[in-house]
């Protein structure tokens, strides 16, 4: 009978099933990236039902938000089903810049046989990544888009004049 509180009390003190604390954990309107600090609190905000109300409202740490960014997955609204999320072909960064925006698969070979990763990134993110001239390959990479050498926009390679001797 003596054993029977530590195991109570040590189940309850590992982090997958000690109770979160979401008094001061942000809520947001949609699915939280899980970006940030892997043990903090975020939560989201409850979402409309399909019969009608609204679900609960749902608070994880990040890492566990983080795992459904990177797999493309969400949340039902009543958070007991796990679905995959919209994509779209060329993510612009527009909408809430915390808001999460899945790139659908493209094409790796010019047959089209081969499919690259679903990616998944911030609003925010995808718009610097356009506003520094870069993109996200088809194998889910981020490459320049910047023209180098002589014909570029003075922002890329200097080709200097050598001298003969």
């Amino acid at each position: 009978m003596r054993a029977l509180p530590i195991i109570i009390f040590s189940l309850l003190a590992t982090p997958a099933l000690a109770a979160l604390d979401t008094t001061s954990a942000p809520t947001l309107p949609f699915t939280p990236s899980g970006y940030g600090e892997p043990e903090a609190v975020m939560c989201r905000a409850p979402q409309p039902l399909p019969q009608g109300g609204l679900g609960p409202k749902l608070c994880m740490r990040n890492s566990v938000w983080l795992k459904l960014t990177d797999t493309a997955s969400d949340l039902s609204a009543d958070g007991k089903a796990v679905f995959a999320r919209d994509t779209v072909a060329e993510p612009s960064g527009k909408g809430h810049p915390e808001a999460v925006t899945c790139r659908r698969p493209t094409a790796t070979t010019a047959s089209r046989i081969e499919l690259g990763p679903t990616v998944c990134l911030t609003n925010k993110y995808w718009a610097g990544l356009a506003a520094e001239q870069k993109r996200v390959n088809s194998y889910g990479i981020v490459v320049s888009t910047k023209v180098n050498g002589p014909s570029g926009r003075g922002d890329g390679i200097p080709v200097l004049p050598t001298e003969l001797h």
